[in-house]
């Protein structure tokens, strides 16, 4: 049986694998995309284990090989472990401005997608000034808006 503290250290190698992925799409020596993008479409294949990265014109830019997501789901429906992960990775990409660089034109979006496309989620939307992240990771905000808020109204007493 595979500990927390396993899946945990697997899903931070899961982590920095396609970071490095997502990184070299907009490196300064030798980056994968040569044109400005208004989309990307990930493709999990949970059968052969792999992240798949296509621009807006539907080319495949990059994929990735994940060994532990092999055998967990197939391409239209995902391990949601593996979902979770990339989930992840864009936020954290988001959180630290990776996604302002010029080749990621507005609007912009990133959107995991079946075999024939079709959208599975959207896990995050620029527009300028908006940004709107997958729903998921904002699940249970409003309780905790509602408790600092209630905190801070106490103090205020």
């Amino acid at each position: 049986m595979i500990s927390k503290r396993d899946m945990a250290h697997s899903n931070e190698r899961e982590l920095q694998l396609l970071r490095k992925l997502f990184l070299a799409l907009a490196s300064e020596e030798a980056p994968l995309l040569t044109r400005p993008v208004n989309d990307l479409f990930l493709q999990i294949d949970c059968e052969e284990g792999e992240l798949r990265i296509y621009d807006d014109q539907d080319e495949l830019i990059a994929h990735q090989e994940i060994f532990s997501w092999s055998d967990t789901g197939t391409i239209d429906e995902p391990a949601t472990e593996a979902v979770e992960t990339v989930r992840e990775l864009v936020t954290r990409l988001e959180q630290k401005g990776f996604w302002s660089k010029e080749v990621f034109a507005r609007p912009f979006s990133i959107e995991l997608v079946r075999s024939d496309f079709s959208v599975i989620e959207e896990l995050l939307f620029l527009d300028e000034d908006l940004v709107k992240l997958s729903t998921p990771l904002l699940d249970g905000l409003g309780k905790e808006l509602d408790k600092f808020l209630g905190e801070l109204l106490e103090d205020l007493k």
